[in-house]
């Protein structure tokens, strides 16, 4: 398994054009980091009710894994290998191998490749992560019951649908949050006194001082 150091080290060099805090996410979540992770693909016809659908290996060596692969190989199963999981039909694709991608760098790669495609493709991240797990924008983001009904997107950290009643017109206080977000700046906003909220504007003088510090 590779340190949080060296796995960032890795990303920033070897998958420059993605911020090193998604590959991190996607790697946890794909590999727990380990360099030789390999998920076997169990065909639908083959499932039995409830199995997840993937055979997951942790070897501790490159050697150990290319034997796990070969096995997998002679199954005539897909699979998926390294930090980022490339899955096999992928290979011929990016002209790479599973032996190749054991590397951690050669892994990284691939996967920048595959990421940005997706998120180019998805115009957002959410669907690019679900089309780098599935490779289309909608599997991603839908709750899977072999992983405790949470999403491909949750297990890497986004908060799921917000499931609350959707009204016609919007609440005032997040319209007004996502305005001052976006539009005021510290120096801008009035902060006006506790009489002057609500009714006519007292002609008595504030007496608290309030100070707006620049974040």
């Amino acid at each position: 398994m590779l340190s949080t150091s060296t796995f960032l080290a890795l990303a920033m060099q070897c998958a420059a054009s993605v911020h090193p805090d998604t590959t991190h996410e996607v790697a946890r979540v794909e590999s727990g980091f380990n360099p030789y992770a390999i998920a076997e693909i169990i065909p639908k016809v083959k499932r039995k009710p409830g199995d997840k659908g993937v055979v997951s290996y942790f070897p501790e060596s490159k050697e150990a894994a290319l034997k796990i692969v070969k096995n997998i190989e002679l199954r005539n199963h897909r699979y998926s290998v390294g930090l980022m999981q490339i899955t096999s039909t992928n290979f011929a694709k990016f002209g790479t191998t599973a032996e190749k991608m054991f590397d951690p760098c050669e892994n990284l790669k691939v996967s920048e490749k595959i990421l940005v495609d997706c998120y180019k493709r998805g115009g957002d991240l959410v669907r690019g992560l679900s089309c780098y797990y599935s490779g289309n924008p909608e599997t991603g983001v839908k709750p899977e019951p072999e992983f405790n009904n949470t999403s491909y997107v949750q297990r890497i950290g986004f908060s799921p649908p917000d499931n609350k009643k959707s009204f016609i017109v919007p609440s005032v206080k997040e319209m007004i949050k996502k305005e001052n977000k976006t539009t005021i700046t510290p120096e801008e906003i009035i902060i006006y006194p506790q009489y002057a909220i609500r009714g006519t504007v007292s002609n008595e003088k504030e007496t608290k001082d309030v100070e707006i510090k620049s974040e």
